[in-house]
């Protein structure tokens, strides 16, 4: 799915790194982030949130591996300065004893989308782990710079494929209970922004009753989601689209790193 502008794996042995043959470990037991790097430097947005993130679930899967900007300079510090403008996804990954690091352009997508549901649970859904290979494949079935997959667990929605979803109902802003992975991306801008985000079930069978829902991500930003074909729903505003528009960016601004 991704054109990577450079791959790499490393051997990892007594927290040391030792190149070897690329490996992006997908449907390995294992975890991964995906962390944005935009700007004419390279700027890497929600560093150490993303960071502590992934320690903190190497370390729940009794990985020894431990990820710092040290250790990213070190690794691909010379790959990083070799261009110029970015908008881009630096992706780390490990099963326990190998390292997958890639660098790839971040889809260019479009302010709003189509969405459309798929009936999946994730293995781990609380943690951003590498059984991905469903996901990937209904990710190839669509343009996924004018799609969205809206995963339905039990009547319930949960998440995008790769992204969380956000729901607005009478100028309150909802998010699912459960049954999903809450990302760096979504918790960057709830820490930014003055709105409450307020935890309920997403049930399929009140859908029409929210009149706006939006996609965020690392890799897609914000976007708002149009309509949903299969069950006829469609936006009735974007007013808070515009709103936590602002504050992605506002939160872009104020939390990056340069290499």
């Amino acid at each position: 799915m991704a054109n990577n502008l450079f791959e790499k794996s490393f051997n990892i042995k007594n927290n040391s790194y030792y190149s070897s043959q690329f490996k992006p470990l997908w449907g390995q037991k294992g975890v991964f982030t995906s962390i944005p790097v935009i700007g004419k430097t390279p700027r890497l947005i929600g560093l150490n949130k993303y960071l502590r993130t992934f320690n903190t679930t190497c370390r729940d899967y009794k990985f020894a591996t431990k990820i710092d900007l040290n250790i990213i300079r070190s690794l691909v510090g010379a790959d990083l300065k070799k261009i110029k403008n970015f908008n881009h996804l630096l992706r780390i990954a490990t099963n326990g004893t190998t390292l997958s690091i890639s660098f790839r352009k971040r889809t260019t997508t479009k302010d709003s989308v189509i969405g459309f549901i798929k009936k999946y649970k994730r293995r781990d859904f609380k943690n951003k782990n590498l059984f991905y290979k469903k996901l990937l494949k209904f990710m190839s079935e669509i343009n996924y710079s004018e799609n969205e997959i809206i995963l339905l667990r039990d009547d319930e929605i949960t998440e995008g494929a790769v992204t969380n979803l956000v729901f607005v109902k009478r100028d309150k802003i909802y998010i699912p209970k459960t049954g999903y992975y809450h990302g760096n991306t979504l918790k960057l801008i709830e820490e930014i922004s003055k709105s409450k985000f307020i935890k309920r079930k997403i049930l399929l069978e009140d859908l029409k009753e929210y009149s706006e829902i939006l996609s965020i991500g690392s890799g897609r930003g914000i976007t708002s989601i149009k309509k949903i074909q299969s069950v006829l729903w469609k936006r009735a505003s974007t007013k808070y689209f515009q709103k936590l528009k602002k504050d992605y960016e506002t939160m872009i601004k104020r939390n990056y790193y340069e290499i």
